[in-house]
């Protein structure tokens, strides 16, 4: 090594950063910018680590700082004159020389005086933030970034193979100015300029060289800090949901919200109810960033944030994955119950509350023949008695299945469901997610499976749990996704009791099963009882034909809901699958469909689908119905009377899972906080 770059210059990490950001000898250029010469700089265009380190060996890099272009460079620019070698120039990568976006890059830098070094609590600041950023991209589904230290600050490398397209750069520019606005504070910012398609990034194993080296700012080496691993692609899919994340939830004034921006001042309402912030502002909206937030008082120092857009419109985020959920409509709410009553049905607050009081109004269980029973009630209503009757809160338990939930409020307890649907369709693993979102929501659940093992019942349930940031591909079988025993046992425990799946080894005689399921129901004071399926039942003791049977259980379970104030979901097989299936195909008599309040079906997306829904339903190939992996049919909805409406949902092998939106990514309790690499400043290296 030239002396002259001794402390300046690692060769072993510009290795490694070459073979992490420039695998399979990729163009890429180098530039040293001197630091009292900045009108001109040092260029060259390499392929491989050994030809630029000797290069570097002919420069003297005391004073400068070295930068790598991180995008995909034309293979053209390798004939210009510095091919190789380091030349005085002003000729270097220009946008148009770009091909392909490799990376988002995410820059976070300390604030502080310009052109100094960072203090180490400065830096440390740095790498906390980007341990936030880290977290939140891995919620909403973004893959393991590389990880680096600037010399004065942190860096997230994502993976992102797109096209260097307009589109595209608006895109990236919406990404960095999103997190900008959810994370930067007073102390780091995320710098937003980063997009342009030519931009150049620190190379990593050169000197951040910024002032004077003092013990109190010193020039430190940049590096890769995360482990050697091959990077996913984040798809685009994810992108856009980043890009969106405050937008497309902030609400505009409409009278249909009951908002006037003239009538309603957030300042007034902030401190009317003791709401403390620190102010900032951009050419976008003013950011309150929140002392506390509102829903998770551990939520400090900004992690949660209200938006007010020049326009008036209003958005709050928390960028922590429990409360991803809340709106800025949930604020409002949680402080001003009544905020939108002037537009909303007595009825809607009632079922909002149910969602929430889902233990509300439990009665103890006993099973009989007529759910009445000895009555003090009349035998029959006058309209009046009807009318001055208690209002009953009603109470829904969400599927998660967003259109589904919006469209009939999701599953109301006391009620009764039917899933069917062909093999392989994806009825177990839509109601797998299911499961999990009630358990979420604080439900218990009762599950009786009687086709699958409890171990293999619970790999599925896990892997769908546990989300895609914590699977484990296999090696040898393609498409096979485990997780860790540590992902398992955590998983595990924070099912905890909220979680009750049959144990097979006690057979499967309807009526057993019923009494064990019913008996479980009164003790746990389960929400939600699922049977898949009522097809692996034994009705070989009931003294009748096997139609008239089933139909003889679903009464029982229709009791059952009601009684245990439970919502009841079976599982029936078609009988017959000529032509396209319909609610009639189910398996039984055809009371089942009359007995249930709401009955699905899941279907494939596949070439019959197509066929026959287009023969059917007369529906063009751009129907929305076509767009997923899978679809649900609304076949009935007794309370609202939704039926012939297909919910198109996407299957992702690596999870399990039916997702809302190809950019999905749910997560669960269960997965606690975590971050950047570094976690304290001792693992810092200086």
């Amino acid at each position: 090594m030239n002396g002259m770059n001794k402390g300046i210059l690692d060769e072993t990490i510009v290795r490694r950063a070459i073979h992490t950001i420039k695998p399979n000898g990729g163009l890429f250029e180098v530039r040293v910018i001197g630091e009292r010469s900045r009108s001109k700089l040092a260029s060259g265009y390499f392929t491989d680590a050994d030809t630029l380190i000797s290069a570097f060996d002919k420069m003297d890099l005391r004073r400068s700082n070295v930068y790598i272009t991180l995008n995909t460079v034309k293979d053209d620019c390798y004939s210009r004159t510095q091919r190789d070698h380091f030349e005085i120039t002003n000729t270097t990568t220009s946008d148009k020389d770009i091909t392909d976006y490799a990376w988002l890059f995410i820059d976070l830098d300390p604030e502080r005086a310009k052109e100094v070094s960072s203090t180490k609590e400065e830096l440390m600041e740095a790498v906390a933030l980007a341990g936030k950023v880290k977290k939140y991209l891995e919620g909403i589904g973004f893959e393991r970034p590389v990880e680096a230290l600037s010399g004065n600050g942190a860096h997230l490398l994502y993976y992102i193979g797109l096209a260097n397209t307009e589109e595209n750069t608006a895109l990236i520019q919406r990404c960095l100015i999103a997190l900008d606005m959810m994370f930067s504070t007073d102390k780091v910012k995320i710098d937003t300029v980063n997009y342009n398609p030519s931009r150049i990034c620190k190379l990593y194993g050169t000197a951040a060289q910024k002032g004077s080296n003092t013990p109190e700012r010193p020039h430190r080496i940049s590096e890769i800090i995360s482990e050697d691993f091959e990077p996913k692609q984040t798809l685009k899919c994810y992108l856009e949901q980043l890009a969106d994340a405050i937008e497309s939830v902030a609400i505009e004034p409409a009278k249909y919200n009951n908002y006037d921006p003239n009538g309603f001042n957030l300042i007034d309402f902030m401190a009317k109810h003791g709401i403390t912030y620190t102010e900032d502002s951009n050419e976008r909206a003013r950011i309150y960033k929140l002392d506390h937030c509102p829903f998770d008082s551990n939520h400090t120092n900004g992690d949660a944030k209200i938006f007010q857009y020049t326009n008036g419109a209003i958005a709050f985020k928390c960028h922590h994955n429990s409360c991803r959920k809340y709106k800025w409509q949930d604020v409002r709410i949680k402080f001003d119950p009544t905020a939108y009553e002037a537009t909303s049905a007595d009825e809607d607050r009632r079922i909002e509350e149910g969602w929430k009081k889902h233990n509300a109004g439990r009665k103890d269980i006993a099973y009989a023949e007529n759910v009445l029973g000895e009555s003090s009630e009349p035998t029959f209503w006058t309209a009046d008695m009807i009318a001055n009757k208690p209002q009953e809160v009603r109470e829904f338990i969400r599927t998660g299945t967003n259109i589904l939930d919006s469209k009939t409020m999701g599953l109301e307890k006391s009620a009764v469901s039917l899933v069917s649907g062909l093999r392989g369709g994806g009825k177990s693993t839509l109601l797998t997610g299911w499961m999990l979102n009630a358990i979420q929501d604080g439900h218990t659940v009762i599950c009786y499976s009687g086709e699958l093992t409890d171990r293999n019942f619970m790999r599925w349930m896990i892997l769908q749990a546990a989300g895609k940031a914590r699977t484990i591909k296999s090696s040898t079988y393609e498409n096979y996704y485990t997780v860790s025993r540590e992902t398992q046992l955590s998983v595990s425990h924070w099912l905890g009791e909220k979680f009750w799946l049959y144990n097979n080894n006690y057979g499967n005689n309807y009526q057993k099963v019923y009494e064990l399921i019913r008996k479980q129901t009164e003790v746990r004071k389960a929400d939600f009882i699922v049977i898949d399926n009522i097809m692996a039942l034994d009705l070989s003791s009931a003294d009748r034909d096997k139609y008239e049977a089933q139909t003889r259980f679903i009464w029982m379970l229709k009791d059952l809901a009601k009684i245990s104030n439970a919502h009841v979901l079976f599982v029936a097989h078609p009988r017959k699958a000529a032509g396209f299936l319909r609610l009639d195909d189910v398996s039984g008599s055809g009371n089942i469909g009359n007995i249930v309040d709401n009955a699905f079906i899941v279907h494939r997306n596949n070439d019959d689908f197509r066929t026959l829904t287009k023969q059917m339903y007369k529906k063009p190939d751009t129907w929305e119905g076509y767009s997923g992996s899978n679809v649900i049919e609304v076949c009935k909805n007794r309370d609202l009377g939704v039926q012939d409406m297909f919910i198109p949902l996407w299957y992702e092998p690596q999870t399990k899972r039916m997702k809302n939106f190809q950019g999905e990514n749910v997560v669960y309790g269960w997965d606690k906080e975590s971050g950047y690499t570094v976690v304290n400043d001792e693992e810092v290296p200086w």
